[in-house]
């Protein structure tokens, strides 16, 4: 497998340009993304803090820290080079266990991997006057103390979910979703989306097709294809049950319709904030990277939603060739079970919807978030005033 060195091709063609241009605006304070760690360097040598911005949530980012970690300090004790499956270590309550399969790549290769990136963005990271996450009190509070407990960030600032403080894009009321879902009876849509980015294979469409027929489900599927076409007569045995686009959907309406009653999610971070300000339930389909680890927090944490695929039922993994395809009947069996009336989806539901009303509360003026948010501008500017970039 041909491995990119992010890192170096990152650096290589956005500092310059990022250097160059933080260096002309003269700012009073730089928020970065977390992997532009060279900004920080800039920022001390302007004399202005720098805060770095993580836009995944603060639970798979600790896990992946605290297993980085372990297989730094200690790997042929604490993580064998090619177990099964690992805990991770130093975490709260429940355990969190994932088969290295569905681990990172870098988790998983420990003999390509330069760790010496790591351990740079990790001490930069709490170098730097503060860390942003995209994400709300009320979902990861417990992890904030982890992040200035142990030293990775001298200050957090939890300011999510941002989508929340957006305002509704014009597409929000484009009929060409709305008068179908406004036709079906609440809570009784499943809608699919894996995404932007996430590759599924033409032979896992089929299946996952033939799932939603088979399962009786009225659904929105939105995939993101113009090479895959359904099996043959599908559209027609379907018929008005199912809606399929493969353009871009606006998701956070969607999610927001009184009809849709489930999410079959990638878990990418920007969806679990999406459907968890909705109130919406999931089940859970992870593809690559740290999805998988996304997927304990929503599952075996906040209980928002079931794993679509049981544990053990197939491989599942982070690495395309070593995936197996979840078999159509697998598919149907989940829909059907997690959207019956009174079973699992209804308990996921009245949970999601419980945190859906405190990630709101959170946002609105002298919520959680919104404290934080003035918190991080008033300890700028204090910052500033006193001619400090760090403490």
């Amino acid at each position: 497998m041909a491995h990119i060195d992010v890192a170096a091709v990152s650096d290589t063609l956005m500092r310059p340009v990022q250097e160059t241009l933080i260096r002309a605006q003269s700012p009073d304070a730089v928020v970065t993304d977390v992997h532009f760690m060279w900004n920080a360097g800039v920022c001390d040598e302007l004399g202005v803090p720098c805060v770095t911005f993580n836009v995944v949530g603060a639970f798979s980012t600790l896990a992946m820290r605290h297993l980085t970690l372990a297989l730094v300090s200690n790997s042929n004790t604490n993580i064998e080079p090619e177990p099964e499956a690992v805990s991770v270590p130093r975490f709260p309550a429940p355990e969190i266990r994932v088969p290295t399969v569905e681990l990172p790549e870098y988790l998983r290769s420990q003999e390509r991997v330069d760790y010496s990136t790591y351990n740079r963005l990790y001490e930069v990271q709490g170098d730097c006057f503060g860390l942003a996450v995209n994400t709300s009190p009320a979902l990861e509070e417990h992890y904030r103390g982890m992040y200035v407990g142990n030293g990775y960030a001298k200050r957090a600032y939890m300011l999510g979910p941002l989508s929340l403080r957006l305002p509704s894009s014009p597409e929000a009321g484009d009929p060409w979703y709305t008068d179908w879902l406004d036709s079906k009876p609440s809570r009784s849509v499943v809608y699919v989306c894996f995404g932007s980015l996430a590759h599924v294979s033409d032979a896992q469409l089929d299946e996952l097709a033939l799932g939603l027929e088979a399962s009786g489900v009225t659904f929105l599927w939105v995939v993101r294809t113009d090479r895959w076409s359904p099996p043959e007569r599908w559209h027609e045995r379907v018929g008005g049950r199912g809606m399929v686009a493969t353009a871009w959907a606006p998701q956070r309406a969607i999610l927001r319709h009184r009809a849709v009653g489930a999410f079959v999610t990638h878990c990418g971070w920007n969806s679990v904030l999406e459907t968890v300000a909705a109130g919406v339930p999931v089940l859970t389909w992870p593809i690559v990277f740290e999805q998988f680890i996304t997927e304990r927090l929503l599952t075996e944490v906040l209980g928002i939603g079931e794993r679509l695929w049981p544990a053990g039922a197939g491989v599942r993994s982070t690495r395309y060739e070593e995936k197996e395809v979840v078999p159509a009947e697998d598919v149907a069996r989940a829909l059907k079970t997690f959207m019956r009336p009174g079973g699992l989806g209804d308990a996921a539901r009245s949970r999601v919807m419980d945190l859906a009303a405190k990630v709101h509360a959170a946002v609105a003026e002298g919520g959680s978030s919104d404290r934080d948010l003035h918190r991080l501008i008033d300890d700028l500017m204090e910052a500033a005033a006193a001619g400090r970039t760090t403490i």
